[in-house]
Order: structure tokens, then sequence, then C-alpha cells
């Protein structure tokens, strides 16, 4: 059966999105984004395939960063991590599924990955020694699941040629079919888009703190609050100094940009 796009939404063969703040957002669940990762973690190695995961921060920086449009211009899968983008779609007719967040989609792929195949993985990013805790912690509760390496690179290291390439040569001396980057945004789509055609694996999923959810450095929202849209919440009281200041501005603009594209939709200009 082929069923026909809805006004907005754009069709390729492979992925079915819409688009939505001028992204164009695959239209995809959990499972069904878990699915398309192992198939691409299955294939051949041809190049490495990237996938975003935007949120409301991701949004507001998307409207004047050119670098940052490309990266989600081309990357092979953009996942709706936040509640409000969900909630954003419905109101304005573009209704995506459910939210795909990064710290979520990790542990379901790496649960789904059979115990008969080992899947080999290099962690990118945290603070110094998270990352080999949280290497620790993968191989404790997926067995099948192999660390080949870590990194924490140093501050400053994406405007350092030298630095890049150590990390390139990190990564190809093991070339692990999946790389878990948690460098932070917009620097870990940044770098990834910069040499996605020497990152020798197969995928590369921009992350961002996931790498410390996983060591247990940091502390995930409970569940309800997941479901209910109020993580945001748990976060600020973590790190208050940290985040105070980007929600302020977020809650600023991203109504806004709601409102904008609102008046924009299709539906509207008919």
């Amino acid at each position: 059966m082929v069923i026909a796009p809805a006004i907005g939404e754009h069709v390729t063969s492979e992925r079915n999105t819409f688009r939505l703040f001028d992204v164009d957002m695959d239209v995809v669940t959990m499972r069904e984004s878990v699915d398309r990762l192992i198939s691409w973690l299955d294939a051949p190695f041809s190049e490495c395939r990237y996938a975003v995961t935007p949120n409301v921060d991701h949004v507001v920086m998307l409207r004047n960063n050119r670098e940052f449009q490309d990266i989600y211009r081309d990357a092979h899968l953009v996942l709706a991590d936040g509640s409000p983008l969900i909630l954003a779609s419905r109101l304005l007719g573009k209704p995506l599924p459910e939210r795909v967040a990064g710290s979520e989609l990790v542990p379901k792929l790496l649960s789904a990955i059979p115990a008969d195949r080992q899947l080999s993985c290099f962690l990118l990013g945290a603070a110094p020694g998270v990352a080999d805790r949280a290497a620790r912690h993968i191989h404790e509760r997926w067995p099948s699941v192999q660390v080949n390496g870590t990194y924490s690179p140093p501050l400053g290291f994406e405007h350092d040629d030298q630095e890049c390439e150590r990390i390139l040569s990190r990564i190809a001396d093991v070339q692990p079919e999946l790389t878990i980057v948690g460098l932070g945004a917009p620097k870990q789509e940044l770098w990834v888009h910069r040499h996605q055609t020497r990152l020798a694996s197969k995928v590369a999923l921009c992350v961002g703190a996931t790498i410390d959810f996983l060591a247990g450095e940091k502390v995930q929202a409970p569940v309800w609050m997941r479901r209910w849209g109020l993580e945001w919440t748990h976060r600020l009281a973590s790190e208050p100094r940290r985040l105070f200041g980007r929600y302020a501005k977020d809650a600023w603009i991203f109504p806004q940009l709601v409102w904008k594209e609102y008046w924009r939709c299709p539906k509207r200009q008919a």
C-alpha cells in the first residue's frame, strides 16, 4: 500500500519526514529508529551515517547558524528529542509520533543487539574517566557490546587540527561499528559533519549527555517526568548555573518560532 504524503511532508525512498522549523524531521517511533540503526550497523560499511536529536535549544540555535542548518540537512536521521517539539508538531498539524531522546535511544539500541552478535563501539566525549566508567557499565549490562575505545578531548579540540587528527586515528585504529558522540550541541554535530567522510565507523550518534548517563555521572529524570515533558525541570534543578540562561532564552524565543510556523503553514495559506 502506498500512502500519499501529507501537505508539507517530504518523502524519499528511505525516509518519511515532516519539515518543521526548517528542519526535515523523521516521522518515526523509537522502535522504528532502533530498527533503522540496526539495519545500518548490519550493512557493509560504505560511509559513516550520522543521527542528530534536535531539541528546543537546537531549533533556537538553527535560526542563525548556517553550518548547523547544513548539518541537519545532511543528517541521515533527525529525531525529535523534546516534548515541546512533539506538542508543536501536533499544534501545527504535522504530528510526530513520539519523542525519541538520544539518552533513551542508545540503551534501547544496545538492548536490541542479539546475544549472538558482537557490536563494537567507541565512546567520544564526557570528562576524563567518565567514558571508561560508561564502558564498564555497558559491558556489564550488554555483554554483546564491546567498547573498543574511549576518548575525552580537551577543551577547544575542535579548533586544533592535530587533535582532530588524533581522534580520527584513534577511531580508525579500532574501526567501531558504532560511535557514540557526547560533546554537547552544536560542537558534536559540527565535528561529526566536518569529519564524516573520514570517520571509520558505520554509525555516529550525536547524543549529548548520554555517556554521562551511561556512566552514572548524571542521573536521568524519573520516567514519569520524561513522559509528561518535565525532564527540563529535573535538569535545571541539577545544573541551574549552566542551564538557567539557556532555558530562559529558549522559553522566550521558541513560542515565537511556533507562532511564525503556525501562520506560514499551508493550511492557513490555503
